[in-house]
């Protein structure tokens, strides 16, 4: 006897035991359509039809089917789920490397001394360089001009090394210097490789936004 067969059996049998007990009207709906029966009946009458082997394994058939939607569903969506919390996880674990002042760095700017004014003259020449970004901005596009100083958080308003959202959201960095959050803007915002480290425009773009770090807070600034 074939698996198909045996299953066929058994339902028969079970219902069969049902319907010893009670003679309700059965509604069996497969395809849309309602097929009802009562127990014993093996003649057509008025509003009742005859239980036969065809009515009930169509109605186990229609049961799989719906079972097996509801599985392929399940399935389905939890695979979306685990790609999506993929997609999310591979967003935050961007990685620190390029931004992060590397091993045996020295900076060339000073971030609690004066800074030469030749670095700041450059570095505010850099702060409105779009060609420094893959897509048009500049610092001076989220940051303003002459002096109009905007899109700081109040964290700002600390000495360097201190928090910057941005890099902490995105690169996991609880504090940032001048230089490191240079190169933050640089790779996130304005969608460009990193500056070189020991480069002159790091250096200046750098010593600049200490001055303009000490502008914001209200203090003695060479700006």
């Amino acid at each position: 006897m074939s698996q198909h067969d045996d299953k066929r059996r058994r339902l028969l049998g079970r219902l069969s035991r049902q319907f010893a007990y009670t003679a309700p009207v059965l509604a069996l709906v497969a395809g849309g359509a309602a097929l009802q029966a009562t127990a014993g009946n093996t003649s057509t009458e008025a509003g009742f039809a005859p239980v036969t082997e065809a009515t009930l394994l169509l109605a186990s058939n229609h049961g799989e089917a719906e079972a097996e939607g509801e599985a392929e569903g399940e399935a389905e969506g939890e695979a979306e789920g685990e790609a999506e919390g993929e997609a999310e996880g591979e967003a935050e674990a961007q990685s620190s490397d390029a931004v992060q002042r590397p091993d045996g760095y020295t900076p060339g700017y000073s971030e609690t001394d004066a800074n030469p004014q030749e670095l700041l003259v450059r570095g505010e020449e850099l702060y409105y360089d779009t060609s420094l970004s893959t897509n048009g901005l500049s610092c001076a596009s989220c940051h303003g001009s002459d002096g109009q100083d905007m899109g700081y958080k109040a964290t700002f308003e600390q000495p360097f090394p201190h928090r910057v959202a941005m890099a902490s959201d995105q690169f996991g960095m609880p504090e940032v210097h001048a230089d490191e959050m240079v190169q933050v803007c640089m790779v996130a915002p304005m969608e460009a490789e990193p500056l070189e480290w020991e480069g002159e425009a790091l250096q200046s773009l750098s010593a600049y936004m200490v001055e303009v770090q000490r502008r914001f807070a209200g203090e003695t600034h060479d700006l």
